[in-house]
């Protein structure tokens, strides 16, 4: 698969302001060539005319079977974001299940705030965002392994959105040669925002 795209994989801070920055990168160019595309195909379908799909809606059985070893969904419980599921690829990459966890008990401190934002972006707007960066060792290896993660809103009810679904990807990342220690996941390099004409 090939991830290289100039104008998403280069590096945008924190602080990035999609609303003035001319640098903006384009949501659906961060999601080609990826599976991302896919994924967000799938969401897209599920929803009814412009409302934020159900969960019910959200059925493995129907998605394209390349998303399934990916896949994660978070849901809001007491303010904080907890994983109610997450793929067999994800448990493999980083040598954990992160199953029945909390998104602040998973990232690194320095990283916390920012996670955060996007899904609380999402859960606001309605809005999917792709954001990438790297993984680092637990062990302070100088290795590490890149990502792409596509979150999507979606609704218990259809009274609110509740729950972050969405397909987290690895560049180049090679099984026999991954490290054997836990990997943290650092403050990500980009984020682009899906627009209502993306949608």
């Amino acid at each position: 698969m090939d991830f290289a795209s100039d104008h998403c994989l280069a590096e945008v801070p924190d602080s990035f302001d999609s609303r003035t920055s001319a640098a903006e990168p384009s949501f659906l160019n961060c999601l080609g060539g990826s599976g991302l595309q896919e994924c967000f195909d799938f969401w897209r379908g599920c929803r009814d005319g412009d409302r934020t799909p159900l969960k019910a809606r959200i059925d493995p059985v129907q998605m394209p079977v390349q998303i399934l070893p990916n896949l994660f969904i978070y849901e809001i419980v007491e303010g904080r974001y907890r994983c109610r599921l997450a793929g067999t690829e994800i448990v493999t990459v980083f040598h954990d299940d992160p199953t029945g966890r909390y998104l602040d008990e998973l990232v690194s401190p320095g990283a916390i705030a920012g996670r955060t934002r996007l899904y609380d972006g999402v859960i606001r707007t309605g809005l999917p965002v792709v954001y990438g960066g790297k993984l680092a060792p637990a062990s302070g290896s100088p290795s590490w392994i890149s990502f792409r993660r596509l979150l999507l809103p979606v609704s218990k009810t259809g009274a609110s959105t509740d729950i972050v679904f969405g397909m987290v990807v690895f560049p180049q990342f090679d099984k026999k040669a991954a490290a054997r220690s836990r990997l943290q996941d650092l403050p990500y390099d980009f984020e682009a925002w899906a627009t209502p004409g993306d949608l």
